[in-house]
């Protein structure tokens, strides 16, 4: 007979909420699968979303899986957006005589706008579905949804965010673009794929994360077009180590504090731009530092406000307020006479 212990709901969403920051994904589906089947001892944990079961754990495992049409309560709880109770589980729905599942307990998962998707714990002769163990799935699928919703709205922001373009940018790159066309057409040729590589980037979906080895490629588009701008007013140096290159982020952190080094740092003098990224204790670090035109002091606390007026770095805000969305903590700056650092850092998780 399998154990079942009492767990505090926040330790399993502790153990699931990595996952379940990017939506019900089938990878989030088998975290909370597998972290309820084995934390709590049921005899089974499927989870699905409306349409196919995404992950299946315990025992009738060789005959059930993810891609499977949900039993019929899970369709019965969702339309009724109601926890369900199904003494017969799968005995009516199985054509496999030997399934050791019985009765189901099914718990909605909902999003802002209604039902997501469903966990359903199934009973086995070892472990059979008491109240408490119904109790139990009804209070995690509470946490799990509100982690859904919070996600949700996070994924929409991001959206929002990512949308944000410099219109003065978008006129500068196609009016240095067609400056090249007739004396270097092959420049111009290689800058509107550049432009296009910087646009694409800004369609990244937000639920995703990429590689800083990607994220830098958009950020040599995006420098591409600027040094086309600026000649040799601009010197730029991309130091990265190997080991970094493999590290996933979210989208267009690094691209917007490069932007805006060059927006609010540029004078009539070169500007030097220095892009760093190094591993440190299991974080990446991402540093852009530039000598130009450094920030006031007088702004240098209202600086990563959203909405703060021109000048004072937009695109700063942005990265901050997305920053601290996903990790909780956003960039560090530091700014001086003539040169301004920016920092961020993120968990070291590979590809």
């Amino acid at each position: 007979m399998r154990r079942r212990r009492r767990v505090p709901a926040l330790e399993l969403l502790d153990a699931t909420l990595p996952e379940l920051r990017h939506g019900l994904t089938e990878s989030a589906a088998r975290s909370v699968a597998y972290e309820l089947f084995e934390k709590l001892g049921y005899g089974a944990v499927a989870v699905t979303d409306l349409h196919h079961v995404l992950a299946f754990v315990g025992a009738g495992a060789d005959h059930h899986g993810a891609g499977d049409r949900p039993i019929r309560p899970v369709y019965e709880a969702t339309a009724r957006d109601a926890p369900l109770l199904a003494p017969l589980g799968l005995r009516t729905e199985c054509e496999n005589p030997a399934c050791p599942l019985g009765a189901a307990a099914v718990v909605p998962l909902r999003l802002h706008d209604g039902p997501a998707g469903a966990v359903v714990a199934y009973a086995t002769t070892g472990s059979p579905l008491d109240e408490v163990a119904v109790e139990t799935l009804e209070q995690v699928g509470r946490h799990l949804s509100t982690q859904l919703q919070v996600s949700e709205l996070h994924s929409a922001t991001t959206t929002a965010l990512q949308a944000q373009m410099e219109p003065h940018f978008v006129f500068n790159a196609l009016n240095t673009i067609a400056s090249f066309i007739r004396t270097e057409p092959e420049r111009a040729r290689r800058l509107v794929l550049a432009f296009a590589d910087h646009l694409r980037s800004r369609l990244a979906r937000p639920g995703e994360l990429v590689t800083l080895e990607d994220e830098l490629r958009h950020v040599q588009s995006y420098l591409e077009l600027e040094q086309a701008r600026f000649g040799s007013q601009l010197r730029v140096t991309v130091d990265a180590t190997p080991d970094t290159l493999g590290v996933r982020l979210p989208p267009l952190l690094v691209q917007p504090l490069v932007e805006n080094a060059i927006k609010h740092g540029k004078t009539d003098r070169p500007l030097n731009l220095l892009v760093r990224a190094r591993l440190r204790r299991g974080r990446l670090r991402v540093t852009v530092r530039d000598d130009g035109r450094g920030i006031a002091r007088d702004a240098i606390e209202r600086v990563l406000e959203p909405g703060v007026g021109e000048g004072t770095g937009i695109g700063l805000a942005n990265v901050n307020l997305r920053l601290t969305a996903h990790y909780g903590e956003g960039v560090k700056l530091r700014s001086f006479p003539f040169g301004t650092v920016v920092r961020l850092e993120v968990p070291a998780v590979p590809v």
